[in-house]
């Protein structure tokens, strides 16, 4: 099974891709099923936060996950978005596969040949919607506890500012929220400071 962290470096990680299968990220393909699939994974696996069945996914593009739409979009996975890296299979058992992205950024490259040896030109990035990024609640959570405490010790400051808060109430409320601000920013950059650059 995969873990949370497993999860977490496939949102922080940028995956480079060959033109020819960065296409299916494109507007272009919006309307193609390989582009379907890599939604509907998407999308799923955030409300699951981990693998998807092929049944799931059938369900989410053609409302029906009957056996002749489950054989398409399995086999739309292994003869294009598997080979190209987009898509893992993960066998859980032998009657339960399932797939999920391997990546949640990706970046259109091109191989050039020189004489001073093989290099990558980055083309073009592409980021799946945050919105269907697998993100723990644990994040969210710390992340409008810091919101909270920033904008309490504003409001700590302007009302002493307005000579409404005494001095001494003033400095222990200071201190006690400036503390519980910094240990949710000890715990953000802890577990999630390369996500929350990303998210912010």
């Amino acid at each position: 099974m995969l873990d949370k962290n497993d999860l977490l470096n496939r949102i922080i990680q940028v995956k480079n891709l060959k033109e020819k299968c960065f296409k299916y990220l494109e507007e272009s393909s919006s309307e193609l099923l390989t582009q379907k699939i890599i939604f509907s994974i998407a999308k799923l696996s955030s409300e699951k936060m981990g693998p998807i069945k092929l049944a799931a996914i059938s369900e989410n593009i053609f409302g029906i996950s009957d056996k002749s739409k489950q054989d398409l979009i399995r086999l739309t996975i292994e003869k294009s978005l598997s080979k190209c890296g987009i898509v893992e299979k993960l066998r859980y058992a032998s009657n339960d596969v399932r797939y999920i992205l391997t990546a949640y950024r990706f970046q259109k490259v091109k191989e050039i040949d020189s004489f001073r040896g093989d290099r990558i030109e980055s083309l073009d990035t592409f980021d799946i919607p945050k919105s269907s990024w697998p993100i723990q609640d644990e994040f969210f959570k710390l992340i409008s506890k810091k919101f909270g405490y920033t904008e309490t010790l504003k409001k700590i400051n302007f009302d002493f500012d307005q000579g409404s808060l005494p001095q001494g109430k003033y400095e222990d409320l200071i201190r006690q929220y400036s503390e519980n601000l910094s240990q949710i920013q000890n715990k953000l950059n802890l577990k999630f400071k390369e996500l929350q650059e990303l998210v912010n």
